[in-house]
């Protein structure tokens, strides 16, 4: 029986030179880790006052001594859980104010806004910030809130994402003096370019100054669709 004994052991439990090594290590590893654990039970000051109960004679607790605010001392000494931190964090779920502040913020109005204030608008990132911003200066300012359209990257279902947070002024856009404004100034609009605003000139030229600005309507390259383009920035000047 011994001998049996024997052989089953050496057949199922053998090891050899670095298994045991590996299973030595292992099992200090072990003891390492409950004496830690004890170590840092017996120094440290974590636990949790007693609550003191009584039992009354239906079988229900009764409460004696609560000491729940000692505990939330002892649990608020940790670094995360400050006290004066909980209290100044404004509280986002029941200030209503909080709520019509962030929402006034989010409202940017298109003609000043610059790239900083429009990258912070859904769906528009620094580089078509930037084009929109660089766009609004040769346009002189939005007349519409469709012209976005005509900046490549800006989706037309941008403006449904925009809507509630952005909003537009024409009067803030640059106007186009008629009478005035010299070629080289006048080619660099997107609406006129260069063939535009040289027949302009031109006709400016052989009629004298523009006394309507219907009197687009008469330049051969301004049709209907143009001349609606255009409109919102010329101005009859004297």
């Amino acid at each position: 029986m011994k001998t049996r004994f024997s052989y089953f052991i050496k057949t199922y439990f053998y090891f050899n030179n670095q298994e045991r090594k590996g299973i030595v290590s292992l099992a200090m590893l072990v003891v390492l880790m409950q004496i830690g654990n004890f170590l840092f039970a017996a120094f440290s000051n974590t636990d949790l006052p007693k609550i003191e109960v009584s039992v009354l004679n239906n079988g229900q607790h009764l409460f004696v001594e609560n000491k729940l605010d000692e505990a939330h001392k002892i649990y608020s000494k940790s670094a995360y859980f400050k006290k004066p931190f909980l209290e100044n964090k404004p509280n986002r779920y029941n200030d209503s104010d909080y709520y019509k502040k962030k929402k006034a913020t989010l409202v940017i109005e298109i003609n000043t806004a610059d790239s900083v204030e429009l990258v912070r608008l859904p769906k528009i990132g620094p580089v078509l910030a930037g084009r929109i911003v660089n766009y609004r200066e040769r346009l002189g300012g939005f007349t519409s809130l469709n012209q976005l359209k005509e900046i490549w990257g800006f989706k037309e279902d941008f403006l449904y994402d925009l809507e509630g947070k952005i909003t537009l002024d024409p009067k803030l856009a640059k106007p186009i003096l008629l009478n005035s404004i010299a070629l080289v100034d006048l080619k660099k609009h997107p609406y006129f370019k260069y063939t535009l605003s040289q027949a302009l000139v031109n006709y400016r030229i052989q009629h004298g100054p523009f006394k309507q600005v219907e009197e687009l309507k008469n330049l051969k390259m301004v049709n209907d669709s143009i001349y609606q383009l255009i409109l919102p920035y010329c101005v009859i000047d004297k």
